[in-house]
């Protein structure tokens, strides 16, 4: 399964706009290539083919012609043919006189190897056919031709040959326009597949940036349609449906959500106050402290439900319409400030460490955010320590950092610590319902930003790091 997995991979066409175009100019090249092969091999066998029919339909007729009439008959007709050259040929002309190219030339020798007849300046080859037969023409330049060495009746040698200048220049030619046939090939193909590359790449584009605002929390937001039909259109129309129906779901689940919180806070509300007035009434006092403790049983109930009910509305990120530029400085100091009392009397020492740094968001869930830290280190540090509060810019991050000198969190239960309802202190009497890491990983991820737990023993660091903003234009 691995191997053939491997092959699927190896297989596979690339998945980006310039692999694609690399893709397409190898294959255009490939083909142009192998089709350029088959023409070049087909008009230079085609054109072998007439030099060598005309060779041997030379040679045969001069071949009877001596069988009919004699070898002294042969020479005369080999010296006419040699007299019906212009200057420059190798020998006989067609019916073109004019083309050298398309010339042919003669040697004749009788048995004892003396020439007798042809201008053909060469070396008499082998017997049979010779693709090639170096000569030289008449102006001294070499060249080479190809032609058939016969023997002739007395056992002399009759030598026709052809010049194969033609088979030069006509691969040369086709060389040439092979060449310029690959590049108009791949240009046409590269441009083809880039003005298609940039019209999808566009297109996908739009939709990321659509899909971008829908995750901010933007459902309002649809995947373009640009009523082609084609395949993008499809997937978005099919998108869009579902964008249609997970809004209907939210909707129906915020109104049940809704009217759910408001029937059991109601009530709850209705209870608590019913309880105080209770404890307010009775005269014995364990009655008023039974009282007073389900009284606040209720308030606990109630407050849970509306932290719920906040992380609900955060994760959502419909709060990111209220964003707008914050001095995170202030906001920071300001609300560990107000914690600086509660932390003394619980015999921890706060210190801070505030440099200017700014988001866009919003404060006062910048600051719940530092609240919840600090409520977890009053819980959860040991008297007589310290409690630090930093807030800094590193880059094009904002970061705020909240440590502590409590037991910390073993390394194996980092991962579970900002989910929702967890709770890692086993005494179920501790006050806290799981939630307060829950929120503060929920609003930074409001801000696209993120929580986590970094190492700083003793005790435990959570660090906060969100995208840094303006500060020229932070609300203070």
């Amino acid at each position: 399964m691995t191997e053939r997995s491997g092959r699927r991979r190896r297989l596979s066409l690339p998945r980006t706009i310039p692999g694609l175009v690399l893709v397409v100019a190898a294959a255009s090249a490939l083909i142009t290539a192998a089709l350029g092969g088959l023409t070049y091999w087909f008009v230079h066998e085609e054109i072998e083919r007439q030099i060598d029919h005309r060779v041997d339909i030379e040679t045969r007729a001069l071949l009877e012609y001596e069988r009919e009439h004699g070898f002294d008959a042969l020479i005369e007709a080999v010296r006419i043919r040699d007299l019906a050259s212009k200057p420059g040929t190798v020998g006989y002309l067609d019916d073109e006189p004019g083309d050298d190219e398309r010339s042919m030339g003669y040697a004749v020798v009788d048995a004892a190897g003396h020439r007798r007849a042809g201008r053909l300046d060469a070396r008499m080859p082998p017997p049979g056919w010779s693709e090639f037969v170096p000569f030289v023409r008449p102006d001294g330049t070499p060249a080479i031709a190809q032609g058939i060495n016969a023997r002739l009746s007395n056992g002399g040698r009759l030598l026709v040959a052809a010049d194969r200048t033609i088979v030069d220049r006509m691969d040369f030619v086709l060389l040439r326009l092979f060449i310029a046939a690959v590049a108009l090939l791949m240009l046409a193909s590269v441009g083809t597949t880039l003005a298609f590359g940039v019209t999808i790449r566009r297109r996908l584009r739009a939709m990321e940036s659509r899909a971008s605002a829908i995750m901010a929390g933007d459902m309002t937001q649809r995947m373009p349609v640009h009523g082609g039909a084609d395949e993008l259109d499809g997937l978005a129309t099919v998108l869009n449906r579902m964008l249609d129906r997970i809004s209907t779901l939210l909707s129906n689940l915020r109104e049940v959500s809704s009217g759910l919180a408001h029937d059991l806070r109601t009530p709850l509300s209705r209870v608590s106050a019913k309880l105080e007035k209770a404890a307010a009434l009775a005269t014995d006092p364990a009655q008023r402290d039974l009282l007073d403790a389900a009284s606040d049983d209720t308030d606990e109930l109630i407050g849970l439900f509306a932290s719920l009910l906040a992380i609900t509305e955060i994760d959502g990120k419909l709060v990111r319409k209220r964003f707008v530029p914050v001095d995170v400085a202030d906001a920071v100091r300001e609300i560990a400030e107000a914690h600086r009392p509660s932390l003394e009397d619980a015999g921890l020492r706060l210190e801070l460490s505030i440099e200017p740094a700014t988001v866009h968001g919003d404060k006062a869930l910048i600051q719940r955010i530092v609240a919840n830290l600090l409520d977890n280190a009053l819980v959860h540090a040991h008297p007589g320590r310290s409690v630090s509060v930093t807030s800094l810019t590193e880059g094009r991050e904002t970061v705020i950092r909240v440590a502590d000198d409590g037991p910390g969190v073993p390394l194996k239960d980092q991962p579970r610590i900002f989910e929702r309802l967890v709770r890692l202190d086993t005494n179920r009497g501790s006050p806290g319902h799981g939630l307060g890491l829950s929120m503060v990983q929920a609003i930074a991820a409001a801000h696209d930003g993120t929580a986590r737990i970094v190492a700083g023993p003793p005790g435990m660091v959570v660090e906060i790091r969100l995208p840094a903003g303006d500060d020229d234009d932070a609300e203070v």
